[in-house]
Parts: C-alpha cells; structure tokens; sequence
C-alpha cells in the first residue's frame, strides 16, 4: 500500500515537473523582469540602513490618523456626498420629466377621443347627407331607364310606320291609276256631251 501511494505521488510529480517545463518559456521572462525592476527600485533605497524606512513607517502612520480623523466611522468624504447629491438631482429631475411626460400623454389621450368624437359625428353626418342624395339618385337612375325604354320604342316606331307607308303605297298607286281612269272617263263624257251638243 506504501509502495502504491508513493507511486501515485511520483506520477503527480511528474505532470507538474511537464506543466512547468511546458510554461518555462513564460515564466523565466516573467521573473527575469520582476527581478530586473526590483534590483533598479532597491538602488533608490540604502540597503545599510533603516532610517528612510522608518520616516516611511510614520508618514504612513500620520497619514492614516489623519484620514481617520477627517472620515471616521462610515462618515463619507466630501467629493462621495457631493456626487451623491448630484445623482439625486438627477433623478429627481429624472422623476419630474417622467411625470411631466405623463400628465402630457394623459392630456393627449384626453384630447383624441374629443376629437375623435367630433369626427364621427362628421362621418356620421356625411353618411346621413349620402343616405339622403341616394334616393334621388335612385329615382334619377330609374327615370333614365324608363327615359331608355321610351326612346327605344320610339326608335322601333319609326320603323313601323315606315312598314305601314310602304303598304300604304301600293293602293295609293292602285287608287292614282283608278283616278286616272276616271279622268280618262270623265274627258270622253265630256267629249261626248260636246258632241250632242
């Protein structure tokens, strides 16, 4: 059981040792860098000596009784309670421009069934003058129509009466040939009375 655990210790060990070689070619550079930078920062610090670091020490000391003097507890500095201020103007005008949008669209809603009505009282009124012009309309169609049927026994009786006088010519040729026969008779009577005579 030893054997088996130190051996999945060293298959373990293993694949960290490949991970590492494997990011070896991104680590070294980072750490050739750290090292780099932090040797030029420490040329700025004496190595032999603590004074620079203590005056560090108790400037940072002042400096945080300072901060909490002027902010103690959860008293908010100056430029946060100034922002904050200036965020609940903005919603407060932001409020007052969304009721002012709200009182307009209630006016407009108001409004438009105001005029809606009055357009449908128009409409209403046009459908009734429509209503009223129909029925002399209707009256005129169907007088057209009689008017039409009119001229078209009209045009029909022309032509009956031209059949009727082309019958009529023929015994009015019979009756101009018997009055010129009785003509033709009357002359020999004459004629004769003239010879009695």
């Amino acid at each position: 059981m030893i054997l088996q655990g130190v051996d999945f210790i060293q298959v373990i060990a293993d694949i960290v040792a490949a991970i590492l070689n494997f990011l070896r070619l991104f680590v070294n550079p980072l750490g050739e860098f750290m090292v780099s930078w932090m040797e030029f920062v420490l040329q700025f610090f004496p190595q032999n000596g603590l004074t620079v670091y203590i005056i560090i020490a108790i400037v940072i000391v002042i400096v945080g009784f300072g901060v909490n003097i002027i902010w103690p507890g959860d008293k908010k500095p100056g430029f946060l309670a100034k922002a904050e201020e200036v965020d609940e103007k903005i919603e407060k005008k932001a409020k007052d421009l969304d009721k002012k949008v709200e009182d307009k669209a209630k006016k407009l809603e108001e409004e438009v069934p105001e005029e809606a009505k009055a357009i449908e009282e128009k409409a209403e009124e046009f459908e009734e003058v429509i209503d009223e012009l129909e029925e002399p309309t209707e009256e005129l169609e169907e007088k057209g129509e009689d008017l039409e049927e009119e001229a078209v026994e009209l045009e029909e009786k022309p032509e009956e009466l031209e059949d009727a006088i082309e019958e009529l010519k023929e015994p009015a040729q019979e009756l101009e040939e018997e009055a010129a026969e009785l003509d033709a008779k009357v002359e020999e009577l004459d004629e004769e009375l003239e010879k009695d005579e």
